[in-house]
């Protein structure tokens, strides 16, 4: 209870400005899956808890028969708590009647609504605090940690994540949680940190073995300080990737019947050329970061603040593991991901580069200082605010699923996303040309009444964010306007 109330009173604005950003996140619930991988994922889930078998009971068939989920345990091992909570909801599952396609599935699961989608928000939340206090453990100040949260948690395809249901932004979790244990390690010594970053690795490794994997080099580069002195520390982060690599290959014997079977198809492989992909991933306007994240750009001035003032370790491993990230995806066979918004395959990064963007703000001129952050911040809103009202299913999904299309300009989700939306209210159940937030999908059985519901979460969000502001102004007597607000 003494940790929590010190770091209540050091971290006030950043708690506060997280709050509203669950807030708004439960406002912007869609209340259903975007794709099949989240619906096994789910439904693997429910195996586990209420019928503890590893085969989907009933299984699901979308093309072939679906009796597993191929996606890392992790990601659904976090409904656990939630479907623990809602057992008497477990009636209201959707059954499909037979091998067709069944939209219900996606859309009329009440205890995803009650249970899952929630559980998206909060990992969103609990990752942009994470960004400011990642902020703070490099050396920077409240108001630098305040825009780190605002550019992650509202500049960044991190908003639209926060709607579900691919398992990359639980990963982006383990990334942030782990690099900021590496960091309080190093700061006080508190062997409790070596744990939570060992904790970290072990389960980003099992959510996804390959970029879950990628946090132990920076985990170890971050720590190499500390372990050239007791080898133990590195053998402890080393015991936490090798135990969750055991576990997996069990779980994969389990569900697939051999330990190297991981469920994927024969076709996986990486084999886009890096000319093609690496462009496409930055700079095309339906997949590149640049236009989904404009606050990137001050990465570099961030990385460039912490190398003069000693930090290099830190710089290293904060730039080098998101380009690492970055350089496998883009060779990925299907690079694009699929049906969705942005490039989420470099989602799990996107705490790591936030924080020194957050730190970036400091180096700018004063002259820029005052604007330019609050133009980058609200290009990253205006990228996501289709993303959250309109749905991927409605049309956006298919006609930008491949290279060609994501360098369209109509690509670019504020230009594009809107035609596929042709009322509020659905008008069935399974409605994907309506708005696409849970309040309003609900209007169809209670009517506008379930839209307070939205309005009291926005006018909560805006609250906490203001008072967040004004917190910081108060602490440090900095010019209010210079706030994310």
């Amino acid at each position: 209870m003494r940790f929590l109330r010190m770091s209540y009173s050091s971290h006030r604005a950043e708690l506060l400005a997280t709050l509203g950003l669950l807030c708004l996140y439960l406002a912007v619930m869609s209340g259903h899956f975007l794709s099949i991988d989240g619906l096994v994922m789910w439904r693997q889930a429910l195996a586990l808890t209420y019928h503890h078998s590893w085969s989907l009971v009933p299984p699901i068939w979308w093309t072939v028969p679906i009796s597993s989920s191929y996606r890392g345990v992790g990601a659904s091992l976090q409904y656990v708590p939630g479907l623990l909570v809602f057992p008497w909801l477990a009636g209201h599952v959707p059954v499909q009647p037979s091998h067709q396609y069944d939209f219900k599935l996606f859309y009329g699961d009440v205890l995803y609504v009650a249970a899952g989608a929630p559980v998206w928000a909060l990992i969103g939340a609990v990752a942009a605090y994470l960004v400011g206090l990642t902020t703070r453990a490099l050396g920077g100040s409240t108001r630098e940690a305040l825009w780190a949260i605002a550019f992650f948690g509202l500049g960044s395809p991190a908003f639209a994540a926060s709607r579900g249901d691919w398992p990359q932004p639980l990963v982006a979790l383990c990334w942030a949680l782990g690099f900021y244990a590496c960091l309080r390690f190093a700061a006080t010594g508190g062997r409790r940190w070596l744990w939570v970053c060992a904790a970290s690795v072990f389960y980003g490794v099992l959510t996804r073995p390959l970029e879950g994997s990628f946090l132990l080099p920076g985990v170890l580069l971050l720590l190499l300080p500390a372990w050239r002195r007791a080898p133990w520390i590195a053998a402890l982060q080393v015991g936490a990737w090798c135990a969750s690599v055991g576990l997996t290959l069990l779980f994969n014997w389990a569900r697939f019947g051999a330990p190297t079977n991981f469920g994927y198809p024969a076709s996986v492989a990486w084999t886009t050329p890096i000319w093609v992909g690496f462009p496409s991933a930055l700079l095309s306007p339906g997949r590149g970061v640049l236009w989904e994240f404009p606050a990137l750009v001050l990465t570099v001035l961030g990385a460039f603040v912490l190398w003069r003032t000693g930090k290099r370790l830190e710089v290293v491993a904060l730039v080098g593991v998101p380009a690492i990230l970055f350089v496998e995806a883009c060779q990925y066979f299907e690079w694009v991901g699929g049906w969705d918004w942005g490039f989420r395959f470099f989602e799990p990064a996107l705490p790591l580069v936030a924080a020194l963007s957050g730190i970036g703000v400091r180096q700018l001129p004063r002259s820029l200082k005052r604007w330019l952050p609050a133009v980058l911040l609200a290009g990253g809103i205006v990228w996501n605010i289709p993303a959250v009202v309109t749905d991927l299913l409605g049309g956006y999904g298919a006609t930008y699923g491949t290279t060609a299309a994501n360098w369209r300009l109509d690509a670019y989700p504020p230009i594009g996303a809107w035609r596929f939306l042709h009322h509020i209210r659905p008008v069935s159940a399974i409605d994907s040309a309506a708005v696409d937030i849970i309040w309003f999908r609900a209007t169809r059985v209670v009517g506008w009444t379930s839209t307070l519901g939205f309005f009291a979460l926005i006018a909560a969000a805006a609250a906490l964010w203001m008072k967040a502001v004004r917190t910081t102004f108060r602490g440090t007597g900095v010019q209010e306007p210079d706030l994310p607000s």
